[in-house]
């Protein structure tokens, strides 16, 4: 609904007050917001309109107020309610029907943004609903919009006010003067007000301790200003403009010098000294802190698109040449600078890229992205190889084909599509694989062009493929599942469940020696037989003779009266299984996304088919990798909004640890990420089944809720 011209009703006094602005555009509306950042007298302004208005009520909120027993508290003390009033609604229905019947009411709230609890919003709403309907007016007031005010100001219902309505006109402002019994010239009045642009705070605090408008620009660290600002204003601008300001203010003092001799101090201490507060406020020459005059402008929202532009582009500038590229980066995102975060990856993305410093690419793609994508080939080769990198391959193919299709005939991009691709595919088709990265290195050689970047795994293929090195010949070991081993494509088989035992015992102590008596009591426990040592002789007899077809008779090795293992002919088919492992162990996400393949479907038991002595410790430990290693590649697929990979990860995970409540609840959040609400019902009741037949217990009251939220959320 749209507010009329009759809902229109004054929010300002009839009779002039101090601290009441009577010079802005009219706050008029039956439902109305205050939004500005901290120091422009919100809340005194509520305070004197409640003050002046016979029928008000002021409700003023505080961050653990945000919930509906204490809405309802602040209501009733407002307004008492009777005593046959219990529902929470049937007390804010009552205050609405108290607030309509008085003339000309007006319900003041200050703090309003701190409500964000979705029953503590509700009641509230049906404080505007009453105040549109014309029984009395309502000004809310906060920091940032309240969440449940947003519905009214897209639909036209409400009007909302800021920093132009808040801010002193230059008038006030020597009314202000007046109100603090000081009496100053005009030319004090307009440097004050030309240096304050008006911000409230600030007028207050420097007419507090400048008695002559030289001294108005150097007068801060009389005041409290620098601690006021830090609390208050960086902590709710939100991350991005805070940022910002921190990153470009000192290039904005009274001239380049400045930032120069400030900057060209070399002992971090004594840079740090002159740069108070992370770089916000600032110390001119003599000492004396300042407050840049950019800083002024972006609390104003008077800072010009065209100025902050140059701004950025001079701070950013700066930082290139000072070899801080996390800082430029953090510009370019902060103002969107697409243009820039390409010539810095023509310029230094190689170099980036050989210091592992991939961050910095990623954010870098992450601006030109946003900002409609690129179409250099140069920029898209440094993405391409970082999206090798990081295993996102298709989106690697499709920087190299953009980059390949603007060249009519074989370039660099083609050729690295090449490499990559055949080191990758190598084991699927050795002979092709082998010939295409030769091909692609002859190439590079020819051209004089460096290899793009390789992980460890392909830099092992390509020295594999380019010096001849073989493991054809080797046993080849996989250990999950059913203990496998190969030579070639031919399977070795253990004879007995002891031979498969045995195998595994030495493969668990990677080479090292173990005594004969350390073999015989792993396999026959505490019931050795008379014969023990025969028959341990007869199972390496017959390991030895089946391998000795492949000329592996010597892989176990006896000296010294232990047996061992010789591992230099033993290849590792499940090293992928080991570097997921070792990513888990160091929460490394980006080693992890590389080999999240082998996690599509549950490894198998470590060892499977053997009982060795220490294999069921190592079997609940890799079981326990597969778990986090799961929920780790399901956060990954979140944080990209792939449900539907999410969501295979997260049942592995559920069917590897099918108790974990938290398995569940993850599951559960994600169907309704994918729309899918009837799987998540069915898995909450699957679960709800198994550990009723299982345990004779019910989902925890949490599970319980978060369940049930995600079909509030739904409706």
């Amino acid at each position: 609904m749209n507010v009329s011209e009759k809902q229109k009703l004054q929010f300002v006094s009839d009779t002039p007050k101090p601290l009441v602005r009577r010079e802005r555009p009219e706050m008029s509306a039956s439902l109305g917001a205050v939004v500005c950042c901290a120091g422009y007298g919100k809340t005194s302004y509520l305070a004197q309109l409640n003050k002046d208005c016979e029928n008000s009520v002021l409700l003023s909120f505080k961050r653990y107020d945000n919930s509906p027993e204490r809405v309802v508290s602040l209501i009733e003390a407002a307004i008492k309610s009777p005593s046959d009033l219990t529902g929470d609604y049937d007390k804010v229905f009552h205050f609405t029907k108290e607030m309509s019947s008085k003339e000309g009411g007006l319900v003041l709230i200050d703090n309003a943004d701190v409500i964000t609890d979705k029953e503590a919003s509700s009641l509230l709403t049906v404080i505007c609903d009453a105040a549109l309907e014309g029984g009395f007016r309502l000004l809310l007031a906060g920091r940032s919009i309240p969440p449940f005010l947003i519905d009214y100001l897209m639909n036209g219902s409400a009007c909302l006010y800021g920093i132009r309505e808040m801010s002193l006109t230059r008038s006030e402002t020597e009314e202000y003067l007046k109100l603090i019994n000081k009496s100053y010239d005009e030319k004090y009045v307009n440097a004050l007000y030309s240096f304050t642009l008006g911000w409230c705070a600030g007028v207050a605090e420097i007419a507090k301790n400048a008695d002559a408008d030289g001294e108005i620009p150097l007068c801060i660290n009389k005041t409290y200003l620098e601690k006021y600002i830090e609390y208050n204003i960086l902590s709710d601008l939100g991350g991005d403009l805070a940022e910002y300001l921190k990153l470009t203010a000192f290039l904005d003092a009274k001239s380049g010098d400045f930032a120069s001799t400030v900057f060209g101090i070399n002992d971090g201490k004594t840079r740090e000294e002159r740069l108070v507060s992370n770089g916000v406020l600032l110390k001119d020459e003599s000492g004396r802190t300042e407050l840049p005059e950019v800083m002024r402008a972006v609390l104003s929202n008077t800072l010009e698109y065209d100025r902050k532009r140059k701004i950025t582009e001079r701070a950013s500038q700066y930082y290139i040449k000072e070899k801080c590229f996390a800082e430029a980066v953090k510009l370019f995102d902060v103002s969107g600078n697409a243009a820039a975060a390409e010539r810095m990856l023509k310029n230094y993305g190689e170099k980036f890229l050989s210091n592992y410093e991939f961050e910095l690419v990623g954010y870098c793609g992450d601006i030109i992205e946003k900002n409609g994508g690129t179409t250099d080939p140069e920029v898209l080769g440094i993405l391409a190889q970082y999206y090798y990198y990081c295993g996102e391959l298709s989106k690697m193919e499709a920087a190299f084909n953009m980059a390949d299709s603007m060249f009519g005939k074989e370039n660099r991009y083609s050729v690295s599509r090449k490499l990559y691709n055949g080191l990758i595919r190598f084991n699927k088709n050795k002979k092709l694989y082998t010939e295409n990265v030769k091909s692609a290195c002859e190439y590079f050689e020819a051209n004089a062009i460096p290899l793009p970047f390789l992980n460890k795994q392909e830099l092992d293929t390509l020295s594999l493929i380019l010096n001849g090195s073989d493991d054809s010949g080797k046993l080849r070991i996989y250990r999950f599942g059913t203990l496998r081993l190969y030579v070639g494509e031919n399977e070795i088989q253990c004879k007995s469940r002891r031979s498969l035992e045995l195998v595994a015992y030495m493969l668990e102590n990677e080479g090292k020696p173990i005594e004969r008596e350390t073999l015989l009591n792993m396999l026959w426990k505490d019931d050795i037989p008379t014969n023990a040592v025969a028959m341990l002789h007869n199972l390496i007899y017959g390991l030895r003779k089946e391998l000795g077809a492949y000329g592996l008779e010597n892989i176990i090795i006896y000296k010294n009266k232990c047996y061992l293992l010789d591992m230099s002919m033993l290849v590792e088919d499940d090293r992928e299984i080991l570097e997921v492992c070792e990513a888990v162990e160091n929460s490394d996400k980006k080693k992890l996304a590389l080999h999240a393949g082998v996690l599509e479907k549950y490894w198998g038991r470590y060892l499977g088919g053997a009982d060795s002595r220490d294999s069921q410790d190592m079997r609940e430990y890799y079981d326990r990798c597969f778990v986090k290693a799961s929920l780790m590649a399901a956060e990954i697929c979140r944080e990209k909004k792939d449900f539907e990979r999410e969501l295979l990860f997260l049942k592995n995970a559920s069917d590897t640890d099918p108790y974990s409540e938290q398995i569940i609840c993850n599951y559960i959040k994600c169907c309704f990420a994918y729309g899918k609400p009837d799987k998540a019902k069915k898995k909450y009741d699957d679960y709800s089944k198994m550990i009723d037949d299982e345990l004779g217990i019910e989902p925890s009251l949490w599970l319980r809720k978060e369940f049930l939220s995600g079909f509030s959320n739904e409706a």
